[in-house]
């Protein structure tokens, strides 16, 4: 419950990506995007639920065109996960190729 340092809540700072971190990064449910760097030309899900029509849930994924949809979880998807850092952790690189960001 330390919110001084982030959320403290977290035990284990490590979790999918929701459908809203996704829409920051460029994504849409409307139109394929392969230019944003969340785009890999797989399929996988993410943490967002889509619905659940009284037999199925069903939840939010990224398609193999870089667009969002959901599906029910009986389909197949691959996983990325996101790691939640510390506040102040990024401490050298711009985020560049040439200096990409370290974590001290």
């Amino acid at each position: 419950n330390d919110e001084k340092v982030g959320n403290g809540a977290l035990t284990y700072p490590v979790s999918l990506i929701t459908v809203d971190e996704i829409y920051l990064a460029g994504g849409s449910t409307m139109f394929p995007n392969n230019g944003y760097y969340l785009y890999n030309g797989d399929y996988y899900w993410a943490l967002s639920p889509g619905g659940f029509n009284g037999s199925y849930a069903s939840v939010h994924y990224v398609n193999d065109d870089g667009s969002t949809r959901f599906s029910n979880m009986d389909d197949s998807r691959g996983v990325r996960p996101v790691i939640n850092l510390k506040p102040n952790s990024l401490k050298f690189g711009d985020g560049t190729a040439l200096d990409p960001y370290r974590v001290e």
